[in-house]
């Protein structure tokens, strides 16, 4: 379950901090070694509890580049944090959940317009 969430914080990490034209975008509230504290916990789980804030953060954040994966992270967000909580229990099918949400992402053409 672990490295599922861990897939999810990586992808989001990498629509908000990416090299756009050879200069690095970053979010600095949340890079600034906040994610390496204690508070990394308490700071994601505020992030992925509620749709508004994740919709907010990742509409204000996420790079021109990677907005149109906004809804797919979001549905992402929703398998791997239902009801904006970690699983308490191991979810089996949660893997399955994931890979098909990111196959119907592939099939968005939203996603794949070159820009």
């Amino acid at each position: 379950m672990h490295d599922l969430e861990s897939f999810f914080w990586v992808l989001f990490w990498v629509c908000i901090t990416v090299i756009v034209q050879m200069k690095r975008v970053l979010f600095h509230k949340l890079i600034n070694g906040i994610m390496r504290t204690s508070k990394n916990y308490k700071l994601k789980l505020g992030i992925v509890s509620d749709e508004g804030i994740f919709r907010k953060t990742t509409t204000e954040h996420f790079t021109e580049y990677y907005k149109p994966l906004i809804p797919w992270l979001n549905r992402l967000r929703r398998a791997v944090f239902p009801n904006g909580r970690r699983w308490k229990s191991e979810e089996r099918e949660l893997h399955s959940r994931m890979k098909e949400i990111i196959r119907e992402a592939q099939n968005d053409l939203e996603v794949f317009v070159d820009k």
